[in-house]
């Protein structure tokens, strides 16, 4: 993996790389790129997408769109799943920071990266900055006050609030390398709810800002059948209540 500090890479081209994961639906990703690079670019030095499925249509869309930008496309070559191919994607990154993303999300006005940065910068406990409005996210997660960084509006979670989201997110937004190398690679932790498990446990949150702006114009079918699948696993129960009194612990010495 590519150790990188902030400053080597940005001397060179930027600070932050595209990462969109997709499966099967190049009609969103079509949308969500040619949104992308409606916006403005400074600062991005390169896309990397990864297809985790067979379809033959989204090397075509990465291609049209992404002829005159510097990109990285993979196609797995069998379905690896979305936690193993973001750590495929994220081996080809070479800059401090990411702008992860999936296929199904726009953004009509801006991708943020000035201001997420900065928040970034200036609290290293904060592990990304969503773009999200605040009224899409739990009530639980973001029952905060706004803050204010240099003019920039902000919400920042409690680690605190809520036994399992709050620290860790794969919606759209800025984050450290730095973090991913850390305490990547992500598939020996497990699914994205375990991820912001362990994150919290590190005492990270997440912010979202004020003026954050991006549309969610896809459903995955699968999300509720992965987790009725997930309750019914061996094992569900025992790590369940691991889980809760992990967190009554940190809740009560963090």
């Amino acid at each position: 993996m590519n150790m990188v500090t902030a400053g080597e890479q940005e001397d060179r081209n930027g600070f932050a790389t595209v990462v969109i994961t997709c499966c099967n639906r190049p009609a969103e990703l079509e949308q969500a790129l040619t949104s992308i690079l409606a916006c403005d670019l400074t600062g991005i030095d390169k896309f990397v997408i990864i297809e985790d499925s067979d379809c033959a249509e989204t090397k075509d869309v990465v291609a049209r769109l992404l002829a005159d930008t510097s990109h990285v496309f993979f196609q797995n070559a069998q379905n690896l799943g979305q936690i193993r191919s973001v750590d495929r994607a994220y081996a080809e990154v070479e800059t401090p920071y990411i702008f992860h993303c999936e296929e199904d999300w726009v953004f009509p006005s801006s991708l943020f990266l000035t201001e997420s940065r900065a928040l970034l910068d200036a609290y290293p406990k904060i592990h990304s900055v969503m773009l999200r409005t605040r009224k899409e996210w739990p009530r639980k997660i973001f029952d905060v006050e706004e803050q204010h960084l240099d003019g920039v509006g902000y919400y920042r979670t409690d680690p605190k609030s809520h036994r399992r989201w709050g620290s860790f997110s794969f919606n759209p937004g800025l984050r450290r390398m730095s973090d991913y190398q850390a305490y990547g690679p992500y598939a020996d932790i497990g699914p994205e709810r375990d991820i912001s498990f362990a994150h919290k446990l590190k005492g990270f949150s997440l912010a979202s800002l004020s003026a954050g702006d991006v549309r969610h114009i896809g459903f995955n079918p699968t999300e509720k059948k992965d987790e009725n699948k997930r309750k019914k696993a061996k094992g569900y129960l025992i790590k369940s209540l691991k889980h809760r009194l992990q967190f009554a612990w940190y809740k009560w010495t963090g």
